[in-house]
């Protein structure tokens, strides 16, 4: 958008254009404050950790840590300009500095908002499950709490989340609103630096205690990555460092060359600084390689050495101004620059393009096209964002955009009307006018359409429902008493019918028989057990399976849950066992969920009992911890004789057809052979027992 001179540079007349009074707006600052380069390379660095994490998660598991170098250059940023504010002027003004920050901010949120609300009103579906919610915080900045009182993480793919990432901007913009306060606080005190540094290290210090301590080992761990005060460090590192980094006292600033890092001079400086830089930067790469959301080191340590590594890149870059500004040209500096933009369009966009091509849910796999096209459209949305709405907020301030916007709209009606009223024979602008009013209706009615629209579950939720309902089903069955005859148990040779018995031997020789006895029939190969023989202890993989199940095995016992843990496993089965419903042959399919340790199985298989057949169901997914947990699962097989392992995992590897968009659910013939492949189990079991 390319602003009319008349409408910021020149006066405007005491009448006005329409001969009525108006108030002059006040002309904005011209002066800036001097550039910090190389941050901008550090921006665009994180930006594309973070949508390399999104759309191919397997190369990168460990992006995600582009959030937390966010997170310390927006507390060093933010601190930089309230001190030197303080330094220039002696006071801080809240009111202009709250007035950046939605320039800033707001305008950009408010078009991606708008815009993917718009398109997914037109989808429909699954894109639409809590977008009201969803939309309000984020036009409220309060998209974290949103998520954590629903439940929501990256790794809950049981409806996409259009606005997720918007959680990481309430963070920010929560800091935008209190630190300012804070910071006046401190400067109201004596020896306020030192106040200063004391407040943000203990904060930022006891942000990263409370995240340590909140995280439990296999629970959702969306309340501590979201939370404001559980994810507050990073924020405060970057704030810890520019108070280092200010001047002591008002008044330092008036050197031209304040607060511009100077080139080191003394040998060993320019060696340190390298060091720490090399350090640093070495120290991110290896934790975007191997870091993992569901690892516990990554929430008691590993983010916060991700952000003590970003204090120090920024360190190495403020103290090497020559080299940052050779580091930042090009495309480096090109998405550094459009970096907020990239970061709000690229998730909503992989989102709805994912939902478009039927492809997997984001945030643990993509397929190419999808992943390609998401990137394309994101470059071309950030690219149109940043110089058609965010650039001329920050040169000219919203009351002067939304004057020319509203010029150009007032010129578009007029010159409409004349063409209209003016006997002229073309009708372009006619045209253009209703084009223009055309797509403001549509937009409204699609952003409409998706409030109106939104289902209260997604198809996914809606199957796994279902199976809740079938396998409630199989609870109502009466149950055999845990003692009841296993197969492979012999009949009791006393049995026979009467009719058969054998006639009373006589006193005369026995004759011999003239023809010789039959061979002995072969022993059938041994089968399954009945259903009414087996308890299936499982989670939603089971319960989205469970007409499979009670097809495959009539008479079945199905106690699942979703999210249930295999820790769960000992208190479920006192329960079952009270109900008289712990059969002789256990399944537990509990691997999906969380990371087990040889403990938890031992206790598990143990609570189950060693005189009931045991069958223990490997996970599938790409989550970091079913690897682990199928490990154990084998293991306790070695070390348990009572124990067989249904490989789910290997065989849904060998049939990938069969898993759903989310890569953890089977979802058709999936879900057949998963019946199938615990079957196979029981039926190994049986055999064990028979011989046994």
């Amino acid at each position: 958008m390319t602003l009319a001179p008349t409408s910021v540079n020149q006066p405007v007349p005491p009448d006005g254009p329409n001969g009525a009074a108006r108030k002059p707006v006040a002309p904005r600052p011209s002066g800036r404050p001097p550039r910090i380069y190389g941050l901008d390379a550090l921006r665009a660095v994180a930006v594309l950790a973070v949508m390399a994490f999104h759309f191919f998660p397997t190369v990168l598991p460990g992006g995600f840590i582009g959030v937390d170098v966010f997170f310390v250059l927006s507390g060093f940023l933010i601190t930089t300009l309230l001190v030197r504010e303080r330094v220039r002027t002696t006071r801080v003004s809240l009111r202009a500095f709250w007035v950046r920050r939605v320039r800033r901010l707001v305008p950009a949120l408010v078009l991606v908002v708008v815009t993917c609300t718009a398109f997914a009103g037109v989808l429909g579906g699954d894109v639409l499950v809590g977008i009201r919610s969803q939309v309000a915080g984020a036009l409220t900045f309060s998209s974290n709490w949103v998520y954590i009182a629903e439940g929501a993480t990256y790794s809950n793919d049981l409806s996409p989340q259009v606005y997720q990432n918007f959680w990481s901007l309430a963070v920010e913009e929560q800091f935008y609103l209190l630190w300012p306060l804070a910071l006046v606080a401190v400067y109201a005190t004596k020896r306020s630096r030192t106040v200063g540094l004391v407040a943000t290290g203990a904060i930022g210090v006891a942000s990263a205690v409370l995240m340590a301590v909140t995280y439990q080992v296999g629970e959702d761990p969306s309340r501590v990555y979201y939370g404001t005060d559980t994810h507050l460090f990073g924020l405060m590192a970057g704030a810890f460092f520019a108070l280092w980094f200010a001047p002591r006292e008002p008044g330092d600033d008036a050197r031209p060359t304040w607060w511009r890092v100077h080139r080191p001079t003394v040998g060993w400086e320019r060696s340190a600084v390298v060091l720490v830089g090399l350090l640093s930067g070495s120290g991110l790469v290896v934790l975007a390689l191997f870091l993992r959301t569901g690892s516990p080191f990554t929430y008691r340590g590993g983010l916060v050495l991700a952000s003590v590594a970003t204090v120090g890149v920024v360190a190495t870059v403020v103290r090497g101004q020559r080299v940052a500004r050779l580091v930042e040209r090009g495309p480096l500096r090109w998405v550094g620059q459009r970096s907020y933009g990239l970061y709000l369009w690229h998730w909503p966009l992989v989102v709805l393009v994912a939902q478009v091509l039927d492809g997997a849910l984001p945030g643990h796999a993509s397929q190419p096209v999808v992943a390609v096209t998401a990137t394309v459209l994101t470059l071309v949305a950030a690219w149109a964002s940043y110089r058609f709405v965010e650039k001329p907020v920050l040169d000219h301030g919203l009351r002067a955009v939304g004057a020319e916007v509203v010029r150009r709209a007032r010129d578009r009606i007029d010159a409409a009307w004349i063409e209209r009223h003016g006997g002229w024979r073309t009708h372009g602008r006619r045209a253009r006018l209703a084009a223009s009013t055309l797509v403001v209706v549509l937009v409204v009615g699609a952003v409409g359409a998706a409030f109106v629209r939104e289902p209260a579950q997604s198809a996914l939720e809606a199957q796994i429902l279902r199976g809740q309902v079938v396998a409630d089903a199989t609870t109502q069955h009466e149950a055999p008493t845990p003692d009841a005859t296993e197969p492979g148990d012999e009949a009791d040779p006393g049995s026979a019918d009467e009719g058969d018995a054998a006639p009373e031997p006589s006193n005369g020789p026995t004759p011999t028989p003239t023809a010789p006895a039959p061979a002995p029939a072969p022993v059938p190969a041994p089968g399954p057990p009945p259903g009414d023989q087996v308890t299936v202890i499982g989670d939603s993989v089971t319960l989205i399976s469970a007409a499979a199940l009670t097809a495959a095995l009539p008479g079945v016992y199905i106690d699942a849950a979703v999210s249930r843990q295999m820790k769960t496993t000992p208190e479920v089965v006192v329960g079952l066992r009270d109900a008289g419903v712990l059969r002789p042959y256990v399944v537990v399919s509990l691997a999906t969920n969380s990371t087990v340790t040889d403990r938890v199985m031992d206790e598990a298989i143990t609570a189950i009992g060693a005189d009931h057949h045991v069958v223990l169901v490997t996970g599938y997914g790409d989550r970091p911890w079913i690897g682990p947990t199928n490990d154990q699962i084998r293991a306790a097989a070695t070390r348990h004789p009572n124990v067989v392992v249904a490989d789910w995992q290997s065989a849904l590897t060998a049939a990938p057809e069969g898993i759903g968009k989310d890569g953890v659910h089977p979802q058709g013939p999936g879900q057949d052979l998963y019946a199938s492949t615990l079957v196979a189990a029981l039926t190994e079991a049986a055999g064990r027992a028979s011989t046994g």
